[in-house]
């Protein structure tokens, strides 16, 4: 069709929508808003995810703080523990325990293995001034050189009896804690409270490094209640027997409690503004000048008031590094810019389109006016071959039956002679061959019948095969079967054609049954939503699997036509009517196992 055919109304409708694709094809608000709203959700995924990693590592650091805090205190009460365990020996002993009854209390402990951090344990009595040349004597018997030192003059005597491992505290042997104010206030607590105290800072005498320590005491009372009743301030500065105590320079506390290799966090401790162990410096190899996060607690020790201060260490820092947050901003970026890109590659490659189309379509003009003469041409010639396939077939026919004729008065004309049975055998063949040719053009005219001109009709498939079933009934009785008819529907079909696919499939099934065992042949349906599935199977001699794609072919045989006769065209038939109605057909079968057809009858057939 020219351009000067096509309707007005329809030149203007083909105009518009050209108009309407030219403008399509360029970028508008539509285009500008989906970036704009990617960008948007980009920077919103960014900030959240920046925020989500921000608050998992802040609460990581939270928990390595608090956990070395719990450590610290949980260390502390260990301590304490053992401080207490020794003022139950003492008291177990009257009050007073010798220096070798005492070295096999701490050899008990064992310290090293299970009280890391602290320097020994020992005790401290309280001399009177009044016993002190008993208490020399007592401690010269295995000591000879045991000295209370240094001299003061406060007039409270408590010095360091025993301590374990000796050799560790040598210089603390003889040291009286009342020479110094830190020392001394909290022994005067713990004597007044009856309960552990700790020293505020100090330097221990047996520390060659000099750093920050503290004394720990736990009290004990000499002829103490037995009833276990609570004793009042007076009885217990009376009764005061001295106390139990752990030395400790706070950097090994620190290096028994909080090995440095197992938590990424600085931490320094403080007593009245007063370091005691301090991480916050440049020598460490862990030190991070900024830290991401800090931290601050007060904890109330056993008398004291310490400062810990805490704060994210390099070690930190690179452990908890995540790009998640910048890879989705680039990557939300690189999306946007795509997709930008995109929208201005689509346009310009649809302005190309309609370039192009507008060409073809100029192409398309003249090659369409082509084809329509070239369609018209083949249909008169489908049309004049389905007449030839047909007339043929037809016209076949009489030379056929005029060579069936004459070779069958040939036969009864023979008269007896030495080569009559020679003779008789030749025109039997000839009469056989032409025989087969006559069912091979029946068929064949049978086959270019399929089709023609057919009829959509409401179709009663029980009704119809019933018919089938009538017209082949002699041969039914001859193979003694069984038929047995499932429910099956009124659909609307091509009713000529249908009965013609029912009579080849149990034709089919009558002429493959086994010589030995009664033909049974089950027709049914099934309702497969959009088509009925029919389903027409017999327990003959089936068909070997390696076949079962060329059973519909027309012509096709496999077996020979002295046992089973035929034209070979049956089945092909089926498979053409099948097709007419826009359904699929196909067999399920195994050697001496029987065979099932199914196909399918679309319930809306396609004209």
């Amino acid at each position: 069709m020219t351009e000067q055919q096509i309707p007005e109304q329809d030149q203007g409708a083909i105009l518009t929508e050209q108009q309407a694709l030219e403008k399509a094809g360029g970028l508008h608000w539509v285009h500008w808003l989906v970036v704009s709203l990617s960008l948007l959700l980009t920077l919103v995924v960014w900030q959240y995810s920046r925020y989500q990693v921000q608050d998992k590592i802040e609460n990581r650091f939270n928990r390595e703080a608090d956990q070395s805090i719990t450590l610290i205190s949980e260390r502390l009460q260990k301590y304490e523990d053992a401080l207490w365990a020794g003022v139950a020996t003492i008291q177990s002993h009257d009050g007073e325990m010798s220096h070798h009854q005492w070295r096999e209390f701490a050899s008990a402990l064992h310290l090293p293995q299970k009280y890391k951090g602290i320097n020994g344990i020992g005790v401290i009595y309280r001399v009177s001034q009044n016993n002190l040349d008993r208490y020399y004597t007592e401690q010269r018997r295995n000591r000879a050189n045991y000295e209370i030192h240094p001299q003061h003059s406060n007039g409270y005597l408590l010095p360091i009896t025993y301590i374990e491992p000796e050799k560790d505290n040598l210089a603390a042997i003889g040291l009286d804690v009342a020479h110094e104010t830190n020392r001394l206030t909290a022994a005067l607590k713990a004597r007044d409270t009856g309960q552990a105290q700790i020293t505020g800072p100090i330097v221990l005498v047996q520390d060659a490094e000099k750093t920050p320590g503290f004394l720990f005491y736990a009290p004990f009372y000499r002829d103490a209640p037995s009833n276990n009743s609570p004793m009042n301030l007076e009885s217990r500065r009376a009764l005061f027997g001295g106390m139990v105590y752990a030395p400790f320079v706070t950097h090994k506390l620190m290096r028994g409690t909080l090995e440095k290799s197992r938590r990424q966090i600085g931490i320094s401790i403080s007593d009245q503004g007063e370091s005691l162990y301090d991480e916050n410096n440049s020598d460490e190899a862990d030190f991070d000048a900024e830290p991401l996060f800090k931290k601050t607690y007060t904890l109330e020790v056993y008398g004291r008031e310490w400062r810990v201060d805490a704060w994210s260490t390099k070690a930190f820092r690179t452990e908890t590094q995540n790009t998640q947050p910048m890879l989705i901003l680039i990557g939300g970026i690189f999306i946007d810019t795509m997709l930008l890109s995109l929208f201005l590659l689509l346009s310009r490659a649809n302005r190309r389109a309609l370039q192009f189309a507008q060409r073809m379509s100029e192409g398309y003009q003249v090659k369409a006016q082509e084809l329509q003469k070239s369609v018209v041409r083949l249909e008169a010639s489908n049309e004049e071959l389905a007449q030839f396939a047909f007339a043929a077939s037809h016209d076949l026919q009489e030379p056929l039956r005029t060579l069936s004729n004459f070779s069958e008065l040939l036969r009864e004309e023979i008269v007896d002679s030495e080569n009559n049975e020679r003779v008789l055998m030749s025109v039997n063949f000839i009469s056989e061959a032409a025989e087969r040719m006559r069912n091979l053009v029946f068929g064949l005219m049978s086959y270019s019948r399929i089709g023609r001109a057919p009829e959509l009709s409401g179709v009663d498939c029980v009704a119809l095969i019933t018919e089938v079933i009538a017209d082949l009934d002699a041969s039914i009785d001859q193979a003694t079967t069984q038929i047995n008819i499932g429910s099956l529907p009124a659909i609307t079909a091509y009713r000529t054609e249908l009965r013609m696919l029912f009579q080849n499939l149990i034709s089919n099934a009558l002429k493959f049954k086994k010589a030995d065992t009664p033909l049974q042949i089950d027709i049914s349906c099934v309702d497969k939503s959009n088509a009925w599935c029919f389903t027409v199977s017999d327990n003959g001699i089936g068909v070997e699997v390696e076949y079962l794609d060329q059973i519909f072919m027309i012509f096709k045989r496999l077996h020979s036509q002295d046992d089973y006769p035929g034209s070979g065209i049956g089945l092909a038939n089926c498979k053409k009517v099948v097709n007419l109605h826009g359904g699929k057909i196909w067999v399920e079968s195994k050697l001496n196992h029987g065979s099932r057809f199914s196909f399918t009858i679309p319930k809306v057939i396609s004209i």
